[in-house]
């Protein structure tokens, strides 16, 4: 069964929520948003949901379908952002919540990544001290991400980032490429 469908920009639709086990299989065609004329029509996407195990595991099942998907998808250099931010937000629905903990990626003109869990206690960014080891989870994604945020839904919350799907990952130097003449 493939668990990548187009999303219909229907009000309060949602897709129903599937086991993880296999990872999704190729996608299935877009689907064109409408746009007037003149507009530009934005493809969209949706992958998942997967529920993922409660364990130290659903980080890496986490991280696999995000590779997956989004090298699928074409955004092959938004993978390993895509799996940081992934793997805090799992990681802190692991330490502070309940489950079920459930993973969805959504393409519209930008990639959002939701991770969704039982609690309806909001997420809180913490001042972590210098030695401290835990608490820098949400500021990762407040740095990295181009928005993220959380959502109440009918059995807990989703908190979820934005990355803009436009943009390659600069150079060191904030170019398109450090390499000049074939010198590394």
């Amino acid at each position: 069964m493939d668990r990548t469908v187009p999303l219909e920009p229907l009000p309060g639709g949602t897709v129903a929520d599937q086991a993880f086990p296999a990872l999704p299989r190729p996608c299935a065609p877009p689907a064109t948003v409408g746009a007037s004329a003149g507009e530009e029509k934005v493809q969209s996407f949706v992958a998942g949901p997967w529920t993922l195990p409660w364990s130290p595991t659903a980080c890496a099942q986490a991280r696999s379908a995000i590779r997956d998907v989004l090298s699928r998808w074409g955004l092959g250099g938004l993978v390993p952002t895509t799996e940081l931010l992934v793997s805090e937000l799992v990681s802190n629905a692991l330490r502070h919540a309940v489950g079920p903990l459930v993973l969805t990626l959504e393409r519209v003109s930008d990639v959002r990544c939701l991770v969704s869990d039982g609690s309806s206690a909001p997420p809180r960014p913490t001042d972590a001290g210098l030695e401290a080891e835990h608490g820098r989870g949400l500021a990762l994604v407040g740095m990295l991400a181009a928005r993220w945020g959380w959502e109440h839904r009918p059995a807990g919350k989703s908190v979820w980032f934005e990355l803009s799907a436009d943009t390659d990952p600069p150079g060191r130097d904030g170019g398109e490429d450090d390499r000049k003449d074939g010198v590394t």
